[in-house]
């Protein structure tokens, strides 16, 4: 079951798709866990069609919102309903410290645009204060990377699987959505751990040494590092061995703590190469 959006239309320019399929909203509002005595943040409210569920589901929502015009819409829509708070900002970099009433825990769930969602999400993960779970509607392809096991690890799923454990919830057809987009979309959720996998003090050395080895993912992983900047070459062998790591092996089939080991294994072995 469908209904078409009420307010302002959707900006091509903007890459917007609003979900309009009353069926998709309800399965989304019943997907999320706000943790107790908390808020729920909605990324891109849009025309509020999402919003409403989730104040009628007995949530209190901060809404937050990019587009002037589309705020203009939420004020005048919600103007009669409480527990809702209206937020300007972009989603990429907003201080979340100033969006979310001090020391609430707070959800997150959202319909993210296509084009800003790796980098809200990061931002979402890495920034303060950090949420306890995401419940958000990406590109499917996108929720495939992020959910990815080793063998068809990447960058992105990398550095979610660092910050949170990925769980599939439902696909997306583009008839969902005023306007249709060209893609299918999937909802997942991302439960944040206790704490990174990779210690904040090892982060930069750690993604600086991932980051580099994915400028040639389909090469071995001795030849990708040896061609990754900031390396001694001497050093890759060595490192590699100290790890335990097959240097025929390729980037994407390393898991998380393989990379740290082998973090660890490069400092001894560049000192000696």
């Amino acid at each position: 079951m469908s209904s078409r959006s009420r307010g302002p239309r959707a900006r091509k320019a903007l890459g917007q798709h609003f979900l309009t399929d009353t069926g998709v909203l309800a399965d989304i509002a019943g997907s999320v866990r706000v943790p107790p005595g908390g808020v729920l943040l909605e990324i891109g409210a849009g025309t509020g069609q999402l919003t409403d569920v989730l104040l009628e589901a007995g949530h209190e929502v901060v809404a937050l919102e990019i587009e002037p015009r589309l705020l203009d819409h939420l004020r005048h829509r919600f103007r009669e309903r409480d527990r809702l708070t209206l937020v300007e900002g972009d989603a990429r970099t907003i201080d979340f410290a100033g969006a979310i009433p001090a020391g609430r825990p707070f959800g997150v769930v959202g319909n993210l645009p296509y084009f800003a969602a790796k980098p809200i999400i990061r931002h979402l993960l890495e920034g303060a204060p950090r949420p306890s779970e995401l419940v958000v509607m990406v590109q499917r392809e996108v929720a495939r990377e992020v959910r990815a096991k080793p063998g068809k690890l990447s960058l992105l799923g990398i550095s979610v699987q660092n910050h949170a454990f990925p769980e599939p919830l439902f696909d997306v057809p583009p008839a969902a959505f005023d306007p249709p987009p060209s893609v299918h979309s999937s909802v997942v959720r991302l439960t944040l751990r206790d704490a990174p996998l990779v210690p904040p003090d090892r982060s930069e050395a750690f993604f600086d040494l991932v980051s580099g080895a994915f400028r040639n993912p389909r090469k071995q992983i001795h030849n990708a590092l040896m061609r990754a900047p900031g390396h001694v070459p001497e050093a890759v062998r060595p490192a590699l061995d100290a790890a335990g790591i097959d240097p025929t092996r390729r980037p994407e089939t390393l898991s998380i703590e393989e990379w740290l080991a082998l973090l660890e294994a490069f400092e001894p072995a560049a000192r000696h190469a």
